[in-house]
């Protein structure tokens, strides 16, 4: 190292340490170098994609924490060698968090923040029992699937006890053999085992509630094209916002808005011009 590189480099970084403030400017004491803390403002509607596990997400960010750009000085800069730069975000750790929020909120947090990453897995499901409600690894190729809480097996399409090949008890409603009335009442007359009834009269309610709620969601929500999760419209423009992933689609034809949303609906040569109302 020539003395006119130390001497170039302690002119520049006594430069730095007189333009920012200690709070934005931080010389590394081990090597030549520093840190220059950036706050950003950033503009309305921006979006970071990010690569799912089987398609691309986009996430709408109204906040960055602020980003560090450190630099290192060469020996031989800067007679020879250029600055090397690395720009990071400086986000805050689980335990400043919880130092921020408090206990209680901050696993309340946590456990929404597991709940949300499980329910984009289309591989988990929910152990059915009210006293478990474990989250729960689907069987490959299967409709099976085992509680690693309760160890209960079961079916991940009718929620009752693992039945093998055999088709779900009465797999719809609209299929029962014997209707099914509003209090669960079974109107087959044949007799049967006391506890083979009661087992149907508890599969017919379930399934019946199923359906049911499968059917509004079907006459009442439409699929984000994002996502693929059911959203609802409850009045406002045709412009959605996705709950679950925060992206943006059109109500009428349910194309998914990268951009500006509503030149979607000013472009003359859009199917869905002049209909965002």
């Amino acid at each position: 190292m020539s003395s006119e590189d130390i001497e170039a480099q302690e002119d520049e970084l006594l430069a730095l340490a007189g333009i920012y403030n200690e709070d934005e400017f931080n010389r590394t004491e081990s090597s030549q170098g520093g840190e220059i803390r950036i706050c950003l403002t950033l503009p309305p509607h921006f979006r970071v994609l990010v690569d799912g596990r089987n398609e691309q997400l986009e996430y709408i960010v109204e906040f960055l924490p602020p980003i560090i750009l450190r630099f290192d000085l060469p020996v031989d800069y800067p007679s020879a060698s250029a600055p090397a730069f690395t720009l990071h975000c400086k986000w805050l750790s689980e335990s400043q968090v919880k130092q921020l929020v408090g206990e209680e909120a901050f696993s309340r947090y946590d456990h929404l923040l597991l709940q949300n990453g499980l329910s984009l897995m289309t591989d988990v499901v929910y152990c059915p029992r009210l006293s478990c409600q474990t989250a729960v690894l689907k069987e490959p190729d299967s409709e099976m699937a085992v509680c690693n809480s309760c160890f209960f097996a079961f079916c991940t399409k009718c929620n009752l006890t693992y039945h093998g090949v055999a088709p779900c008890h009465n797999e719809v409603a609209e299929e029962l053999g014997s209707p099914v009335n509003e209090n669960c009442e079974s109107t087959d007359d044949s007799e049967g085992d006391y506890d083979e009834e009661i087992y149907r009269m508890v599969s017919r309610k379930k399934l019946a509630q199923r359906y049911q709620n499968e059917k509004w969601v079907k006459e009442n929500a439409k699929v984000c094209p994002n996502c693929r999760s059911p959203v609802q419209k409850d009045g406002g423009c045709n412009k959605m916002t996705c709950g679950r992933c925060g992206s943006f689609f059109c109500w009428v034809c349910l194309a998914h808005l990268k951009q500006n949303p509503y030149d979607h609906f000013q472009d003359p040569d859009s199917p869905c011009s002049s209909q965002q109302l």
